[in-house]
């Protein structure tokens, strides 16, 4: 979600989200038979942590190796290296990242262990010291992650003796040169703990990071267009883990989608720590030029924006959206923290509760069966009941229908955490649950509006138990379908009723013949409604 903007700087509902895949779990695979292909030289095995520019980082970092020769094996698989893509949005996602590299290494005690990512730019002092740990590598760092392992690795992928040091601090021996490369030095203070190499942040620094053609393991690509945060919410840590704005150049972002789609993925997500501003730093236009030429070149067949900042949401972008039809996702996050403008104001965000609401009420009147988030921080430092009720009464009447919600914890290094005064605990859950149960009920009743209407969706290699494919609508719901031959694929659907786990059943009315949609063109679709049997009568 931008958490200075969005995803990021409200705290973890990228690790909800990880934690309900089972990724935190205190009970780590059990350790599989190493088999002749297990022990060739050079696998490398890939845990991402975090929000959705961690994964489009991992995949650059897997372009990378796989051109240096290495292979790739999944994370139930022993590996010569294993690298563990951190988050460190809140203090308890530095403690999940710990647990995580943890119980990698009890379970393939033999491999090479890279801690890389957000904690590792942070706190690369406290990620060293994490047991297990081989490498330490900062933001900037993680993109140069092939040379760091040639350096440890031998030609024929054995771990090589390495040099046990730090980077140093500008002004020190070994601290990076002209080029922004740091370079390791050794101490006897640190002999006994792994490298570590993380570049600070310059004032202006350029959009990092190269191009790729496969996102491993998921059937939609997320792409970062965007990095860093110029805002100082007192809550947000980003800044310093992510540094300053910066955009992909346009013509990179049209030839990655390019890329891309030559590869097969019918959907790209859009992504940034601060989205809406991709362009202002570079003079290269805003969000909505950049959408409009992206849809103008055909290329993917859906388009999906991540988290953007509701003041960010403007006129030119709506129309762009509007224009497009169903070939740009409506599905909209953004992220409002809490509905006081008195605690507004004390986070530093840049809007009032009033503008917000603005925001929403014209994406729901653009598009009725769009999907409007939020994320919301419960007991903010010196939240009074009132300014509570103000946040809970704003999300009542707004045509908000899902919400992320956090329970507010101090994360170090930022303003809030010497705020005052500190909401007891007690009322942090009252708060909280209050919040959680109002977001369900506004879930619930924008899903059941949904029975019975047609939707597109993208039916994803993802299967259920029962050998189902799962398909994913614009205003992101999960459908389940039959029909092997439309993986990959856009299908138009009915929804026909809703499943205990938030999936839907539906009929299959046509099938996109042409999923790639060139110059922007319509697919040609095949008509299923004969073939499965609906009709009207069944809705």
């Amino acid at each position: 979600m931008p958490e200075a903007s969005g995803l990021y700087a409200n705290i973890p509902q990228v690790f909800w989200w990880f934690c309900r895949q089972g990724y935190g779990s205190d009970h780590p695979p059990k350790m599989p038979l190493r088999d002749t292909q297990a022990d060739m030289p050079k696998s490398v095995a890939f845990r991402t942590i975090g929000c959705r520019l961690n994964q489009c980082e991992t995949a650059q970092m897997q372009e990378a190796l796989l051109a240096a020769g290495y292979r790739l094996v999944g994370w139930d698989r022993p590996a010569t290296v294993r690298v563990v893509n951190t988050c460190t949005v809140t203090a308890k996602s530095d403690r999940t990242c710990r647990h995580e590299i943890r119980a990698a290494k009890r379970f393939d005690p033999d491999c090479l262990m890279v801690v890389t990512g957000c904690f590792a730019q942070v706190s690369p002092e406290a990620a060293a010291v994490v047991s297990g740990v081989d490498l330490v590598l900062g933001n900037l760092d993680k993109l140069r992650l092939a040379e760091h392992l040639a350096e440890r690795l031998g030609a024929g992928g054995s771990r090589g003796s390495g040099t046990r040091g730090r980077s140093a601090p500008p002004g020190e021996p070994g601290a990076p040169d002209g080029s922004g490369a740091p370079t390791a030095t050794t101490t006897p203070a640190v002999a006994a703990t792994p490298p570590v190499v993380v570049t600070p942040y310059p004032d202006r620094p350029s959009f990092e990071g190269g191009l790729f053609t496969r996102f491993h393991g998921y059937t939609r690509a997320f792409l970062k267009i965007q990095n860093g945060c110029d805002s100082s919410c007192a809550y947000c840590i980003v800044p310093r883990a992510r540094g300053p704005a910066r955009s992909m150049r346009r013509a990179e972002v049209l030839e990655q989608v390019r890329l891309l789609a030559a590869r097969g993925y019918r959907e790209v997500v859009l992504t940034g720590i601060d989205l809406g501003s991709w362009g202002h730093d570079t003079g290269e236009g805003t969000l909505a030029g950049l959408l409009e030429a992206l849809l103008a070149e055909g290329g993917a067949g859906r388009y999906r924006l991540s988290s953007i900042e509701p003041l960010e949401v403007d006129t030119a972008l709506l129309d762009v959206i509007g224009q497009a039809g169903d070939r740009v996702a409506h599905h909209f996050h953004l992220p409002l923290q809490s509905g006081s403008d008195a605690v507004l104001r004390r986070m530093g965000r840049p809007y009032s509760s009033a503008e917000y609401v603005e925001v929403v009420d014209e994406l729901a009147r653009r598009f009725p069966q769009a999907t409007l988030g939020a994320d919301v921080i419960a007991g903010f430092p010196g939240e009074t009941d009132e300014e509570f009720e103000q946040t809970f009464t704003l999300i009542e009447q707004s045509m908000l229908n899902y919400l992320h919600v956090f329970s507010y914890s101090d994360r170090p290094g930022t303003r809030a955490a010497s705020m005052a005064p500190k909401i007891t605990p007690q009322a942090l859950r009252e708060r909280s649950m209050r919040l959680i149960a109002l977001g369900t009920r506004k879930k619930d009743a924008f899903r059941d509006s949904l029975r019975g209407t047609e939707q597109r969706v993208l039916v994803l290699k993802e299967r259920t138990p029962d050998g189902r494919l799962v398909g994913l609508t614009g205003n992101y719901v999960e459908v389940l379908v039959s029909d092997d031959s439309l993986a990959n694929r856009f299908a138009r659907v009915r929804l026909r009723g809703r499943l205990q786990e938030e999936r839907w059943e539906c009929d299959l009315l046509q099938a996109e013949e042409n999923a790639d949609i060139p110059g922007g063109q319509e697919g040609v679709t095949r008509d299923l409604r004969a073939a499965t049997g609906s009709s009207e009568e069944q809705v």
